[in-house]
């Protein structure tokens, strides 16, 4: 009777084959996957941004008026942060614009307005009374000493013109009553001159932008943050979809 021939491959052959395998597939697998994902790694856990953090000049606080807010056009010099910087910087040969690497932003600036008399969900709401502008900017732009800084900064509203529902940029409007609100023509978002929330779908306030500061010179200067925190997903942690 003929012998049967022995499988050459023993149990431990095959298992070890199976690891290795497994191990070279990670190695393959990895470095594609970390790449896809670098972005998400680099903006949701490590916070890294695209956009610059140096200040922006948004303009002179004494442009912006008693009854209705004054709209600045501010560009951010904007990097991304997962490509290659040598093939983000402008080629001699090839003209381009820089405005293809700069976002915009349109900032909102108003005179904080006195609460009379508070809404029924925080300031949801709230009845107000008429803004109240620093007196000594009737008399002078410039030349700001300190303690007129600090005044300018407590009493300015810093808001992004991005409706906090789904970023139609919002416009100020004079309604049926003859009283300003924001309005967002998209879905009728509506805000007060403080930029907090009156009435319709928004789920909060207007973005404020925290990193702001008045100089000597009587001009404002911001860096791209919002009042972001952490909380319920999607209402106190989305930041603006467009600016």
């Amino acid at each position: 009777m003929a012998e049967l021939q022995k499988d050459p491959m023993t149990r431990g052959d095959f298992l070890g084959f199976g690891v290795m395998g497994v191990i070279m597939g990670g190695i393959i697998t990895v470095p594609a996957a970390a790449f896809l994902l670098e972005p998400i790694i680099n903006i949701d856990i490590l916070g890294q941004s695209n956009v610059s953090d140096d200040w922006q000049e948004v303009g002179p606080v004494a442009d912006v008026g008693v009854e209705e807010p004054e709209v600045f056009i501010v560009e951010f010099p904007l990097t991304q942060i997962y490509g290659d910087q040598e093939i983000q910087e402008l080629s001699p040969e090839v003209p381009r614009s820089q405005e293809e690497f700069d976002l915009t932003n349109a900032v909102w600036l108003s005179w904080k307005a006195p609460i009379l008399e508070q809404g029924d969900q925080g300031n949801s709401g709230d009845t107000i009374g008429v803004p109240e502008r620093p007196a000594f900017l009737d008399e002078k732009r410039e030349g700001f000493t300190p303690e007129e800084i600090s005044e300018v900064e407590e009493s300015l509203n810093i808001l992004s013109n991005s409706c906090a529902h789904l970023g139609c940029p919002v416009r100020w409007i004079v309604n049926a009553d003859g009283e300003g609100e924001f309005l967002c023509p998209c879905h009728g978002g509506i805000y007060d001159i403080n930029g907090n929330w009156y009435g319709g779908p928004p789920p909060r306030g207007m973005y404020r932008y925290t990193q702001f500061e008045v100089r000597e010179n009587g001009r404002l200067y911001i860096k791209h943050a919002y009042d972001v925190e952490e909380g319920i997903p999607g209402i106190s942690t989305q930041e603006p979809y467009v600016v």
